[in-house]
């Protein structure tokens, strides 16, 4: 029992360089294939997650349009929004103030005390107001024409 024992010890000790050598290449394969299995595990989640979300996401392209359709686009907007509040018309309809003509023709005479008189007041208001917008956008107009070449530059 003894012989056989040192017969083993001297089998392992002409080995052992061989053995380490194996057990070194069993750990690093170990290593790498635990590194590819986690790597799996969270990346294809994760790749997946992403290429749904970069594709339900899309950044919609930057769209250039010339100075002239947006300065016309601008225009329209502030005269739809703005305007009313910068020359005190309102673009309120009788229909949204719930007035009938008779209505705004006796409130009228009875503000006014005549008929001419309130009708000469409401037509110098919408000139007053009617001259002033057109002012305002023959400003804007000649404003935004001087900057159409630095908008076309850009």
């Amino acid at each position: 029992m003894s012989q056989e024992k040192v017969d083993r010890n001297k089998l392992a000790k002409k080995n052992r360089e061989r053995d380490k050598k194996k057990a070194k290449v069993k750990k690093v394969l170990l290593i790498f294939l635990f590194a590819m299995i986690l790597g799996a595990l969270i990346g294809i989640p994760l790749g997946r997650w992403i290429y749904n979300y970069k594709t339900t996401h899309v950044k919609e392209e930057d769209v250039f349009i010339s100075a002239n359709d947006y300065e016309d686009w601008f225009n329209q907007y502030w005269v739809d929004n703005y305007s009313d509040l910068v020359t005190g018309a309102s673009l309120a309809t009788e229909a949204d103030t719930g007035n009938t003509t008779a209505d705004t023709t006796s409130d009228t005479e009875a503000a006014s005390g005549d008929t001419e008189a309130g009708t000469t007041e409401a037509a110098s208001t919408e000139a007053a107001s009617t001259e002033a917008a057109s002012t305002e956008a023959a400003s804007t107009e000649a404003d935004t024409q001087s900057g159409n070449d630095t908008n076309a530059v850009q």
